[in-house]
């Protein structure tokens, strides 16, 4: 009986390194050995700050740029040393790339007409793109007769014609308002699911990485730092990188009392928590100093004297900034502060001025213990 063969990664990267080099003494790491896989019909996003190697990954996949060393992979084959007309991998880039002298109609074909379609088969496949991302009407106009949402839509039909195997996003949505970008990432994800295509979006946006993909990878000085299901990363983040970059968390330094067998005891100030051995980068010992980090939407806040529980603690505010889903809180905590998120449920959550004493109730289950680097 014959071994049946593992399928491989529909897209892998293997140990890929980008290495500009300046001066014959200055060189810039731009990607450091960065491996991971992207199964077929997967949405994953590349995460990351400013700099991180996040669009230069992308970038290499794409083939606008050649690896320093590594290989990348589409369906089992090498296509390390293909140029980016022979990969059909398009990008959607952040200003539309589109050609100002064509109209709607002609920037959607272009790629089709490259490929040498019919004039029949060119003229049904635009007519469907525009059906599907609501261009109907439209295909006569030029780019500058266009909102930025339209030319955004514009261009991913142009991507989307040549029913690419993988489509890559370059922060797509950096030139929309707030508004259209949560349409415009719904309309993408909804694209995706009909289409079933292979997505790789790069992007440094917190909210957007979280919530279109299957799975998440956050990158950090040219290295992948975490990768996962978007729940996982925020709630369960393997680095003080990740713990702050995705969910702006509060650090503190704190001492390990004691260690039992499913949790660890923290001193904080003059404050104990019990914290799950689940939550902890390493295994704590006795006299410990750790770092931990405490998620600003995980703490109530109240004013009332019964929240004052076994992990209900007095505090007052130093600042509130309101943000319309929620009230941005800094309190009083030991001899430091404390942010604390309190959402505006039902548009009817209490104000706390300046000065307002409060009471912080935490959770201690969702805090995280980390090694402190020497």
């Amino acid at each position: 009986m014959n071994a049946i063969k593992d399928t491989p990664p529909f897209l892998e990267l293997r140990d890929v390194s980008k290495t500009y080099y300046l001066t014959k003494s200055h060189t810039v790491q731009a990607v450091d050995s960065v491996s991971f896989c992207i199964g077929q019909g997967e949405f994953v996003t590349l995460i990351g700050p400013s700099g991180c190697g996040k669009s230069t990954t992308l970038r290499m996949i794409a083939g606008f740029l050649k690896p320093t060393q590594g290989d990348i992979l589409l369906e089992g084959k090498s296509i390390t040393s293909l140029g980016p007309e022979q990969r059909n991998i398009p990008m959607v880039f952040q200003n539309y790339a589109l050609f100002p002298h064509l109209n709607v109609f002609e920037n959607i074909a272009y790629g089709l007409k490259a490929r040498k379609y019919s004039e029949d088969a060119i003229v049904h496949d635009v007519a469907m793109m525009c059906q599907m991302l609501n261009l109907v009407g439209m295909e006569t106009r030029f780019p500058d007769e266009l909102s930025d949402g339209q030319q955004q839509r514009v261009s991913l039909a142009r991507a989307l014609v040549i029913k690419p195997k993988i489509l890559l996003f370059d922060e797509p949505l950096s030139n929309l308002d707030a508004r259209l970008r949560i349409q415009t990432r719904a309309e993408i994800k909804r694209m995706q699911q009909i289409l079933k295509i292979t997505v790789l979006y790069v992007t440094h946006d917190q909210q957007e990485a979280l919530s279109i993909p299957d799975r998440v990878v956050v990158m950090h000085k040219g290295k992948i730092i975490q990768q996962g299901r978007p729940r996982e990363i925020y709630n369960n983040p393997k680095t003080p990188f990740v713990a702050d970059f995705i969910g702006n968390a509060n650090f503190y330094e704190a001492c390990v009392v004691s260690v039992e067998p499913s949790s660890v005891l923290v001193a904080l100030y003059d404050e104990t928590f019990s914290v799950p051995l689940t939550q902890c980068d390493h295994l704590p010992i006795k006299g410990e100093r750790i770092l931990l980090s405490i998620n600003p939407i995980t703490i109530a806040l109240s004013d009332s004297r019964e929240a004052l529980g076994e992990n209900g603690y007095t505090a007052i505010v130093e600042q509130c900034l309101f943000n319309g889903q929620s009230f941005e809180y800094t309190t009083t905590f030991g001899d430091t502060s404390l942010r604390v998120l309190h959402p505006n449920i039902r548009g009817d959550a209490l104000e706390y001025a300046t000065g307002t004493p409060v009471i912080l109730t935490f959770h201690p289950e969702t805090f995280h213990v980390y090694k402190i680097k020497e």
